[in-house]
């Protein structure tokens, strides 16, 4: 009996901990139309869109609401790309984002890619 109360006490405390030190932020980004390349701003390639990308929580951006991540591209196989910003602004509140960025018609567009802008597509 002894051994269930201990075994039960060492199970909830592991659970807590491993809560409270595993917070992260799921992004899907994807690419409109589809078909799009991700990559970093040096050119790095990260894979095909849709692309999920989890970034971990500190303290400072859950107090924040927000965690700025470094910025990204999508390429299209037909040439064009599409740059965000320096930073994606990604609103941390609990949900799963999405980042789509649209290729661009004839000029580059001005508005990079926010996280969560386009929650219905």
């Amino acid at each position: 009996m002894k051994h269930c109360f201990v075994v039960a006490v060492v199970v909830a405390v592991l659970f807590a901990g491993g809560c409270g030190q595993n917070k992260q932020v799921k992004v899907t980004y994807m690419s409109d139309p589809p078909g799009g390349t991700l990559y970093e701003l040096n050119g790095e390639l990260s894979g095909p869109c849709p692309q999920v990308i989890r970034y971990d929580l500190d303290e400072e951006a859950i107090e924040n609401g927000y965690l700025d991540v470094t910025g990204l591209m999508v390429r299209w196989p037909s040439g064009p790309e599409k740059r965000s910003g320096k930073f994606i602004r990604v609103t941390v509140d609990g949900t799963e984002r999405r980042v789509t960025f649209v290729q661009p018609k004839s000029e580059p567009e001005s508005d990079a890619p926010r996280a969560g802008d386009d929650a219905g597509r």
